[in-house]
């Protein structure tokens, strides 16, 4: 099973660091693997740099192409986290206010359906995979020359 943590960057941020995505990624590794004194420190840098998940947009435009996938919403025990769950494949989604976190635990095609789904939340939608040491934008951002 694949674990993605999925972040909506702020545009001056992502314009910013097109093309040095990894430095993005080390913030968060970084983050995975500090100290508890550290932590704190970490968590405000990346609520710096993120933008919160409109819960009422994600209902409206992302909730019904989930489940046309085989996602499943199931109620939430915890304040305002959505869970889908897909019965076929194992995976799980759980929305919270500043992060998504996707345990995928299908093939490619269904990661990549998901993907495509997440993508439409935000042009800035960044993905960091820990344990395989992968991360990017779901959509590539459009960066124009002014030269």
């Amino acid at each position: 099973m694949s674990r993605y943590q999925l972040v909506i960057i702020q545009k001056e941020i992502a314009l910013q660091y097109y093309q040095s995505e990894g430095k993005l990624y080390r913030l968060f590794l970084d983050y995975h693997h500090a100290y508890e004194w550290a932590r704190p420190v970490l968590e405000k840098q990346i609520r710096y740099i993120t933008e919160g998940i409109g819960i009422e947009d994600w209902n409206r435009f992302i909730h019904s192409q989930l489940e046309k996938i085989g996602y499943q919403m199931i109620p939430s025990r915890s304040g305002n986290a959505l869970f889908y769950h897909s019965p076929i494949t194992g995976s799980n989604l759980r929305i919270e206010d500043s992060a998504i976190i996707f345990d995928h635990a299908g093939d490619a095609k269904e990661e990549w359906e998901v993907f495509d789904c997440l993508k439409q939340v935000s042009p800035c939608v960044f993905a960091v995979n820990i344990e395989r040491s992968i991360y990017g934008w779901l959509k590539p951002l459009k960066v124009f020359s002014v030269l």
